[in-house]
């Protein structure tokens, strides 16, 4: 094996230990990360998603149903400048991971966060992200 397989390999077990880290801390690690970093929280992000065109999608993650999926890219497209940074760090993913982890879990996470069709009360700890 050369350095270069055994750097692949190497970091394909990081990409697999932070998918483990994320699925074992549930989908309110998600929510939080998202109301602590995203100016407005988890409820603004899901409006900007909205207003990119992915209602449909956003409101068959809240209703309980078949969840449909939104592309990495669009919820990258979603993230003001430094949240995709600040959500890295605090759920031990890399940088570039992020819409990718955004996509795979927030679906579950939304459906989690939700009652009858709506977002439950979020905390939000971010008005503006410096």
């Amino acid at each position: 094996m050369g350095l270069l397989d055994g750097a692949k390999n190497l970091i394909g077990d990081v990409v697999a230990a932070a998918d483990r880290v994320l699925e074992e801390t549930g989908s309110g690690k998600l929510a939080l990360s998202m109301a602590k970093f995203h100016p407005g929280g988890l409820a603004a992000f899901l409006d900007s998603l909205r207003q990119a065109g992915h209602g449909a999608a956003v409101e068959s993650w809240l209703s309980g149903g078949e969840r449909q999926a939104v592309p990495a890219s669009a919820l990258a497209a979603c993230l003001p400048e430094g949240v995709a940074e600040r959500l890295a760090y605090d759920l031990s993913v890399p940088e570039g991971r992020v819409p990718t982890v955004l996509a795979e879990f927030l679906p579950a996470a939304i459906a989690g966060q939700s009652e009858n069709g709506r977002l439950m009360p979020q905390p939000n700890f971010s008005t503006q992200v410096r």
